[in-house]
């Protein structure tokens, strides 16, 4: 009897059917849990110019109406229809080492444990290390390649040359290079541009021999990237620069389609992850679009794309949270459809890897292969509304841009004039004011930052480019960075410092009243100045003044922050500082939160010499007290 009544019930609940709320219930119902603010305070703004939304709907799905299918034009959701189904992401991850034995052994193991490409730094062979030696025992039949040439694509052709007539098999995979990238790093430009891209194309038809299916043009707009460039910026010159290519290329007769299909693009990946997704799906797009510019088939105009991991969003301290953000932007790529992945390790940006970092770095591509079921899922980012829709708004914005460029009389005008250089200049400065003030955090460095990590100062980074520019004009470099290297700078100064006196720099923390009152405040002061390299000493909970007089007569620091509550501050504060002020009148005296503007003028008066709060510049604030407390 239970049992019939207990079906009965069921039966009952799976024909309950609920209404569906409608957008504006949505956002009565989110306001009343914002307290009096508005929907409109959920908005977020990106650097891109692009205005995110709390909520998508299918009412914003514009493109998915239009019936976009895998495979099919203009592969905003890929080239393939099966996806990664039938090829997955082929794994690029550079093997270096110090002699090419060391080189050819680390590769050999590397492709028993899931790497797939041969793929070294270009340095090994401008250092002399012998092609042959590198690729001894690798059936380059069976193997692709995936060399960055940078700048060294004729001087290294002999070899490749020779790699495929000893081995009679023509080379497959990308031996390719960027010229205006390479000019943009060493800061030169040929006087005459006609006369170089007329030699380069004969090198490039030259490596036909070496492989009909080699690609060997490389649009590397990570260059853009790691100097700050936002996603807009990326694609819109990363067309340019390959319209550029195609022109030239024209000029010598050198058919469209030919050329087209030779060209391999190299996106980097950062920690946005939608906006990365987004990205690669928008750039496909606008790529095959091109193709009726050019009176061309869009067959020939499927892009190819290479991801790489961020440089831009690596950090020294903190390490291991890298592979993190590493695996987070290799998801995002892999979502985005590309068909070559590099992850950098996790130490790379202290200039130098070593086996362990690699075999992390190596293994993400294998989790993300074999355990998140990403390659049997063909666009697993089709019909998000949320993607779709930052799809459609970053494609329309990057195709005005590249309009532009255009108008202005195409890429290298840009960068003669310097105003490519400065735009991206520009952006980088704004992700380096965003960091100080906190409105975006960097795990392990400006936030949460661990005090008991040490580091050496890091080596130079392998950007070198193997260009050689004859008759050359100077033009402004690309300056490339890191957003948490100010923070960095800032705390090996403080680590020098105890290195030469012994003692690392040091402020106090008066604490008022109860725990629950003092720990928000004080959590959040120690954490500003652990980014810097500064120890705190913490009271316990001060309930009068003259236990906050008796803690600084104990520690005798310098610098001191009151930390407490506002009905603390309200309470206690102000007859604290007062004291502390009289009997310690060369002390520096801080005040954790902002206050009302009459609270905040009585604690001025008393002592108070700044306030630190969420809104508070960490950089200047660091380095304040850095300088109160001698560290030059």
């Amino acid at each position: 009897m239970i049992r019939k009544r207990l079906q009965v019930e069921l039966k009952d609940v799976k024909n309950i059917t609920f209404p569906l709320p409608s957008l504006e219930e949505w956002k009565e119902a989110v306001e009343v849990t914002l307290r009096g603010k508005t929907i409109d305070q959920l908005k977020t703004d990106t650097y891109e110019g692009i205005t995110l939304d709390p909520l998508y709907t299918e009412t914003f799905d514009s493109r998915a109406k239009k019936a976009e299918l895998p495979g099919f034009f203009p592969y905003t959701r890929g080239t393939s229809p099966m996806g990664y189904y039938e090829k997955p992401w082929l794994v690029v991850q550079p093997v270096g080492g110090i002699t090419a034995k060391e080189v050819n052994e680390k590769m050999l193991a590397a492709f028993k444990r899931g790497q797939n490409v041969v793929a070294f730094p270009a340095r090994l062979l401008a250092e002399g290390a012998r092609l042959e030696h590198l690729i001894n025992n690798i059936p380059l039949k069976n193997i692709p390649v995936f060399i960055d040439l940078k700048g060294g694509q004729k001087r290294f052709l002999p070899q490749f040359k020779a790699a495929s007539e000893s081995q009679h098999t023509p080379l497959t995979g990308v031996l390719a290079e960027d010229p205006i990238a390479q000019w943009l790093i060493v800061g030169q430009l040929p006087e005459n541009t006609d006369e170089y891209f007329a030699e380069w194309l004969k090198t490039i038809e030259e490596y036909q021999k070496v492989g009909q299916d080699v690609k060997t043009v490389l649009i590397d707009t990570a260059v853009y990237h790691n100097g700050g460039a936002n996603a807009v910026q990326e694609i819109s010159y990363g067309l340019s620069v390959a319209v550029q290519y195609l022109l030239e290329g024209q000029k010598q007769g050198v058919p469209i389609a030919s050329l087209a299909e030779k060209i391999v693009f190299s996106f980097a990946v950062d920690s946005n992850y939608f906006m990365t997704i987004a990205k690669l799906r928008a750039v496909r797009r606008l790529w095959a679009c091109l193709a009726e510019a050019f009176e061309t088939d869009a067959e020939h105009f499927k892009m190819s794309i290479h991801a790489v991991t961020s440089e831009l969003t690596e950090t020294l301290y903190d390490e291991h949270v890298n592979i993190l953000r590493t695996a987070n932007q290799a998801f995002a790529a892999a979502i985005g459809g590309i068909d070559y992945l590099q992850i950098h390790p996790f130490n790379h940006a202290s200039g130098g890897t070593d086996d362990f970092s690699e075999r992390i770095a190596r293994n993400i591509h294998l989790i993300l292969k074999e355990e998140t079921n990403i390659t049997n899922v063909v666009d697993p980012a089709g019909g998000s509304w949320y993607v779709e829709q930052l799809t459609d708004e970053l494609a329309d914005k990057a195709w005005l841009k590249f309009l532009e460029i255009d108008e202005a009389g195409g890429i290298l005008n840009l960068i003669k004039q310097g105003s490519l250089q400065k735009e991206i200049a520009e952006v980088f400065q704004e992700r380096i004011q965003n960091a100080a003030y906190r409105k975006e955090s960097i795990i392990g460095t400006n936030v949460y930052p661990n005090p008991a990590d040490r580091i050496k100062a890091p080596a130079q980074a392998d950007r070198e480019s193997y260009m050689k520019v004859e008759k050359a004009i100077g033009i402004t470099p690309i300056a490339l960075g890191r957003v948490s290297v100010q923070f960095e700078r800032i705390r090996l100064r403080s680590e020098k410092h105890k290195a030469n006196t012994g003692a690392s720099p040091k402020i106090g923390l008066i604490n008022l009243k109860d725990i629950k009152s003092y720990k928000p405040r004080a959590d959040f002061t120690k954490g500003l100045a652990a980014a810097g390299g500064i120890e705190t000493l913490e009271s316990d909970g001060c309930q009068t003044v003259e236990d906050a007089i008796e803690y600084v007569t104990a520690t005798n620091l310098a610098i001191y922050c009151v930390c407490g509550s506002d009905a603390d501050y309200l309470e206690l504060a102000v007859a604290v500082i007062s004291e502390i002020k009289i009997k310690f009148p060369d002390i520096h005296i801080y005040l954790a939160g902002k206050q009302q503007k009459d609270l905040e003028s009585m604690l001025s008066e008393a002592g108070v010499k700044d306030f630190i709060h969420v809104k508070t510049n960490a950089i200047a604030v660091i380095e304040e007290l850095l300088h109160e407390l001698g560290v030059n």
